[in-house]
């Protein structure tokens, strides 16, 4: 009944996949940069999720009569939740095979990257030094590895749970709410 909605949530998987591995080609450290992290806001948590779990939806409808919020929320959540799987074994399996210093070395660049931001915006030293040791400090508390990939796959898993709700009641059948009034 939900297989249009899986296959959804693989293909959103490998796009958001075969992206970073382009940008990592590109600029192993550009997610460490301002331009990385809005591009990382606007496709993985707006972009992609919003396209294919409407897909995801859309597809599954036509094996429910009525498509009611249930079935519209359980098919877009689904596609998430599969998206997230197949990233977060890939992702796993980045940081502990293919580029094993990666996230240091990101984490590293974060800091310079803040530090440059900061200078070229005017701030004083004073402020420059403070903020460098606090986000050293938060790179040292973070998690990393696979509790960090399981710790930022469950967070995404809460912002798609929003995302579902909201594309569960838009493409949930009219008539069953005409029903309801």
């Amino acid at each position: 009944m939900y297989q249009p909605a899986i296959k959804q949530g693989v293909i959103m998987g490998v796009v958001s996949i075969l992206l970073f591995l382009v940008l990592y080609a590109v600029d192993p450290m550009f997610f460490a940069k301002p331009m990385g992290w809005l591009t990382l806001f606007v496709v993985n948590f707006l972009a992609l999720p919003i396209v294919f779990m409407i897909l995801g939806a859309k597809k599954t409808k036509p094996n429910f009569t009525p498509f009611r919020f249930q079935e519209a929320f359980v098919a877009a959540f689904l596609t998430s939740v599969v998206a997230t799987v197949v990233v977060l074994v890939f992702n796993l399996l980045f940081i502990t095979v293919i580029d094993t210093t990666w996230e240091k070395e990101l984490g590293e660049e974060i800091i310079r990257s803040t530090e440059t931001f900061m200078e070229d915006m005017g701030a004083p030293q004073e402020a420059i030094d403070e903020a460098i040791v606090k986000a050293k400090g938060d790179l040292e508390n973070r998690a990393t590895g696979v509790m960090g990939q399981l710790k930022s796959a469950l967070g995404g898993l809460g912002w798609y749970l929003i995302l579902a709700l909201i594309i569960g009641a838009v493409q949930k059948d009219k008539k069953e709410e005409d029903a309801l009034v």
